[in-house]
């Protein structure tokens, strides 16, 4: 892939700020569905980011991350396509991977495509013995990768997101809260409010300057934000009231397939 192309695909996961969220049960039934479809114990959402592979949903395992290096998911949002491995240990690339050494044998993925063409990562399942994958399952993993980006455009376009900063609004806010509260009960968390104005002072803004001025403001504020918190710390926008690169590997192995 090359550099312009992984910056681009980067930016489009980075702009739905999925990475480091809390687990959600809409993700995670689609993914017990591809688990169980396979019959396999392990199956995640995962999201390939600069460095890594973070699993926005997963079944069978504790870790939420891996190494991107020499994962299969990354190929597959490298690639946007499928990507069966019916054998890691076989594989000329994925032999000495990491999945491979912890003792995954059998890798399917499904590529999750925003609609502008950008790979995220792939919805994928693995198991601990070598097999194929049947025509039947490959459409079912297909169909199911679809609805988690259905979901993933649903959560960022219907109320979930502020339209000016592109953050987070209260109402995903008060949804990641329940998650959290679901996934660690009694774990202490705090959170940080920062008024950028007070309504009168908003509201002379825009007699004076327009409301494209407090548009631009919102939208700087917001962009600083990004940079100041990273993506360990998650910033949201709560209105008042009052207020509207890893090169594609080229294997030999027959074995492998895509579609």
């Amino acid at each position: 892939m090359r550099a312009f192309e992984e910056a681009a695909r980067l930016d489009a996961l980075r702009q739905l700020r999925l990475l480091d969220t809390s687990a959600s049960e809409s993700f995670d039934r689609i993914t017990r569905m591809a688990g169980q479809i396979f019959g396999l114990p392990i199956a995640a959402i995962s999201l390939t980011d600069t460095d890594r592979q973070w699993f926005k949903s997963r079944v069978g395992i504790t870790h939420d991350h891996i190494a991107r290096a020499k994962a299969p998911c990354a190929e597959v949002a490298e690639t946007t396509q499928g990507l069966v491995i019916p054998d890691l240990a076989a594989d000329g690339f994925y032999a000495n991977s990491p999945l491979a050494q912890s003792g995954i044998r059998f890798y399917a993925g499904a590529p999750l495509i925003t609609r502008e063409g950008h790979g995220l990562g792939s919805l994928c399942v693995l198991g601990a013995e070598p097999r194929t994958a049947s025509p039947e399952e490959l459409a079912a993993l297909t169909d199911l990768a679809a609805m988690v980006m259905a979901q993933i455009d649903l959560q960022h376009a219907v109320g979930r997101v502020d339209p000016v900063s592109a953050l987070p609004n209260r109402f995903r806010f008060l949804e990641d809260l329940d998650d959290l509260a679901r996934d660690t009960p009694g774990e202490q968390r705090f959170v940080v409010l920062l008024d950028l104005a007070r309504a009168d002072q908003l509201n002379a803004l825009i007699r004076v300057m327009g409301a494209g001025y407090i548009e631009t403001l919102v939208k700087e504020s917001a962009r600083t934000l990004r940079e100041q918190l990273g993506s360990a710390r998650r910033s949201i926008t709560w209105p008042r009231p009052s207020l509207p690169s890893c090169p594609r590997p080229v294997r030999p192995c027959p074995a492998i397939s895509t579609w």
